[in-house]
């Protein structure tokens, strides 16, 4: 329960624009989900400043996307773009998440410090986070190709209520892969050599992204 709770509270912080979005978009239309998912926006922000919480890239990169969704979605006339958008979101958000590896901190990293956790600085724990984020990003690069192919060969309206369903699905097994499995998951990528030798005797055991999980 304590990990369910803390997976519930990860996914309304990071991603409650873009849940006001689709939640909107679904019952009453685009223009009340993009109006909804500003004042979501404005309102957290307001908050967020008022408690002294940090803006995580996170943050900022789901509450960008949900106003570029929004901008597709009215843009989104013809049966091209109506077949094609969910496939083209999911890859800008996938060079987002490749762009979020970069730079000293992974976006991932950044993420699970600003809720409370901490790693040594090693490069073995940022060759981590950052390999990390790009699976998000392939992540999203394969449901983007998964998309295409669905409406190559399945029905516009059945096609658009499969994708609808398998990505709320898939993205809450991302997170809570991302929430339960961190400790595993690193020495995983240790056995395996995918990361660089321990460079500080703290990065070993206890120490490591392990506590994320």
């Amino acid at each position: 329960m304590p990990k369910l709770a803390a997976a519930a509270r990860f996914i309304i912080a990071e991603f409650g624009p873009l849940i006001v979005f689709w939640s909107l978009a679904a019952t009453l239309g685009v223009k009340p989900a993009i109006a909804g998912s500003i004042l979501a926006i404005v309102v957290d922000a307001a908050w967020r400043r008022r408690k002294g919480r940090a803006f995580t890239r996170l943050y900022l990169l789901t509450s960008g996307l949900t106003l570029v969704f929004g901008l597709i979605d009215l843009a989104a006339t013809s049966p091209f773009m109506l077949k094609y958008e969910a496939a083209v979101t999911n890859v800008a958000t996938g060079l987002a998440f490749v762009a979020g590896a970069l730079g000293e901190k992974p976006i991932i990293q950044e993420v699970a410090e600003q809720r409370g956790w901490t790693f040594p600085a090693t490069l073995e724990v940022r060759a981590f986070f950052r390999l990390f984020t790009l699976v998000w990003a392939g992540y999203f690069f394969l449901k983007a190709a998964f998309y295409v192919w669905m409406v190559w060969t399945l029905p516009m309206l059945e096609a658009m209520a499969l994708r609808s369903g398998i990505g709320t699905v898939t993205l809450g097994l991302m997170i809570a892969l991302s929430l339960t499995q961190g400790r595993r998951l690193f020495f995983l990528c240790r056995r395996l050599g995918l990361l660089p030798k321990p460079d500080t005797p703290n990065s070993s055991a206890g120490a490591s992204p392990a506590e994320t999980a």
